[in-house]
């Protein structure tokens, strides 16, 4: 009799986006099959955190992570971070996020940014939670602004996507590197290259469903069950298998 893949956790999904209204449970329903322990679902916006808490309340295997992401900085008004934060907190999160900077596409300014991103990284040492962290064509400043905050410890890049020096940079700060998707892609030669730099003992498997599917998968919208084709894909870089890939970075999310 054949011996079943390792369980795996899929660190970071939005299952409560409307891409899955027709169809959540049983998109869930096929994570499980597939062989996902957990669904770490991310409510990155105030609007959202009440409708992540329901999914989390209603499914034993969804964790919640909340926070405000840099696309929706504008919306963070600092004279009630107080009162944000203790409603964030009364959700009771396993981790802050995901938080960070963006300048891929036209956002909020710099400034706004970084108000959000520093109010979210006090809560996270606070509350002593995982800090999840999105960043696009932000590598100088995201570690300028992390490198301000030496006793930060517990952080997770978010769907790396960065060089060899955000890379190298990432592991003098044992920061964790969530991969997905977007490495899998046969024009992200760069990213892998950079990902092998990764110790193993930092890697987490994500999807960030409904976004970034794989190549090769049925459809253009992502979903949890798509998770061990990211580890069928990307175990070479580390010269391990794909079992073996499932089995550290389950143990990783497990330490996280």
């Amino acid at each position: 009799m054949s011996l079943s893949p390792p369980p795996i956790i899929d660190t970071h999904a939005h299952l409560d986006d409307a891409a899955f209204d027709d169809d959540r449970d049983d998109v869930l329903q096929r994570g499980r099959i597939a062989g996902v322990r957990r669904f770490l679902n991310i409510a990155y916006r105030p609007e959202i955190w009440n409708r992540s808490v329901a999914l989390r309340d209603a499914h034993p295997d969804v964790e919640l992570a909340a926070g405000i992401h840099p696309q929706d900085a504008a919306s963070f008004d600092a004279t009630q971070s107080d009162v944000l934060s203790e409603n964030l907190l009364q959700l009771r999160p396993i981790a802050i996020g995901e938080a960070g900077l963006d300048f891929a596409r036209p956002g909020p300014s710099l400034q706004q940014q970084e108000i959000a991103f520093r109010w979210q990284i006090e809560l996270a040492i606070v509350a002593n939670l995982p800090l999840i962290i999105h960043q696009r064509d932000a590598t100088t400043q995201l570690m300028r602004e992390l490198d301000r905050w030496p006793h930060l410890e517990s952080v997770v890049l978010h769907s790396f996507d960065g060089d060899d020096r955000l890379a190298t940079w990432a592991m003098e700060r044992d920061f964790f590197v969530g991969i997905g998707g977007l490495a899998c892609r046969k024009s992200s030669h760069a990213l892998r290259n950079a990902l092998k730099i990764v110790s193993p003992q930092k890697l987490l498997l994500e999807t960030d469903a409904p976004y970034l599917a794989p190549p090769g998968a049925a459809s253009r919208r992502n979903e949890p069950a798509n998770l061990p084709r990211v580890a069928e894909t990307l175990a070479a870089l580390w010269n391990v298998t794909p079992d073996d890939l499932r089995e550290q970075t389950t143990l990783n999310a497990m330490s996280v």
